[in-house]
């Protein structure tokens, strides 16, 4: 979906209150992952305010990209935000930006790795904007699955085009979906939880 030109400006104008640079399309190479693009700042707030983030969740981002998503979460009560990408480019670029952000209450971290190797047994809320191909989502909620067993865990899947390897999997609740139609936000967004 195109954004429209108030989401275009609202964009701009977030990034220059929040004094970061997120902006833009950037190609991957990784052979089952989809390009780095942005999701509209009033969708994010949505989803986070959705969320209902309290002061002991460790928030990430899979797929951080240049960190937009991260500084928005930054910016809310939490204990902690990590970004888990595998450009290391767009890690840069993140990075630059966490330092950057006006309005943080919570450190950010970016990590340069594969969503399949990294450690989640810490993290309570789980971000993805359609990051990848339904193999490597089927991998990475394996590792999710076995690193958080018997935590609380709520995922967001934003944009869910391979909803049905999340419906596969028999350690995850939910599956309330959001429209776009009904939330007017830029994108459907399905969020599950993990099951205790």
């Amino acid at each position: 979906m195109r954004k429209t030109l108030f989401d275009r400006l609202d964009n701009i104008w977030w990034e220059r209150r929040m004094g970061i640079s997120t902006r833009g399309i950037v190609p991957t190479d990784h052979p089952d992952s989809v390009h780095y693009g942005t999701m509209a700042y009033r969708t994010i707030h949505g989803i986070l305010d959705h969320l209902d983030l309290r002061s002991s969740d460790v928030f990430v981002d899979v797929g951080s990209g240049k960190g937009r998503v991260l500084c928005c979460a930054a910016r809310r009560s939490v204990r902690r935000v990590v970004g888990v990408e595998l450009s290391a480019e767009l890690c840069r670029q993140a990075r630059e930006n966490a330092d950057q952000l006006r309005g943080r209450r919570a450190p950010i971290t970016v990590e340069n790795i594969l969503a399949d190797k990294y450690n989640y047994a810490d993290t309570t809320v789980l971000f993805l904007f359609d990051p990848f191909g339904a193999a490597t989502l089927r991998s990475a909620l394996e590792r999710i699955a076995e690193d958080t067993r018997g935590r609380d865990l709520r995922i967001t899947y934003a944009n869910p085009t391979h909803d049905e390897v999340f419906q596969e999997q028999p350690w995850l609740d939910g599956g309330e979906r959001l429209s776009r139609d009904r939330t007017g936000w830029e994108h459907d967004v399905t969020f599950y939880q993990g099951r205790r």
